[in-house]
């Protein structure tokens, strides 16, 4: 939510390609490092093979151990299918991010918010819709600034879905065009990059 990426799209899919940039390039990047370092150590350089599918399937290993290979479909419990963990839409339209699924955090969670009752049957498949129905009316009745005033003293595991321009202010990130533009496919942009 913080990071400003579910801004175009809350509460649906994110914005950006997780295959093409976590699983592609951050394993590319990975893999790219590991090569490096063994040249270092052997002298011997490495042929690369990059997979987002593999990188993908990286990201999601825990939800693969979890099919335990009986071609079963997965509860959705990390992608809507937990009343604890979801996104919900606040009075003002904005949205405001629960992942209190650990029972410390949802407990302490349906007391701020006056609904102690709910925290009950926390996990208990058959409950999830009724819960996530009354959190979400519950979550209606205030707009997104005031649930983050009473939120802000708690540890409950809620956050708001931030804009991109709130989520760089709250974290200092700085925005804009990069501090050292690169030129073109030229002599001087592979001397830049250190290829010469």
């Amino acid at each position: 939510g913080w990071a400003g990426v579910l801004e175009d799209t809350a509460p649906g899919l994110p914005p950006l390609q997780p295959a093409d940039l976590a699983a592609g390039a951050l394993g590319a990047v990975v893999e790219v490092l590991a090569a490096v370092l063994e040249r270092q150590r052997t002298g011997r350089g490495a042929r690369l093979t990059i997979s987002m599918t593999h990188g993908a399937h990286r990201l999601v290993s825990h939800r693969l151990d979890q099919r335990g290979g009986s071609g079963d479909p997965l509860p959705r419990f990390l992608t809507g299918g937990l009343a604890c963990y979801r996104i919900y839409e606040t009075a003002d339209g904005r949205h405001l991010t629960v992942g209190a699924l650990e029972p410390k955090f949802f407990h302490r969670l349906c007391e701020v918010i006056d609904r102690p009752e709910l925290a009950e049957r926390h996990l208990e498949p058959e409950a999830q819709e009724e819960l996530s129905s009354q959190l979400a009316a519950t979550f209606a009745a205030r707009s997104l600034a005031d649930w983050l005033r009473l939120f802000d003293a708690e540890d409950v595991c809620v956050g708001p879905v931030a804009t991109l321009a709130e989520g760089a202010d709250a974290f200092g990130v700085e925005t804009g065009p990069p501090s050292a533009p690169v030129g073109h496919d030229t002599a001087a942009w592979r001397a830049e990059l250190g290829f010469f």
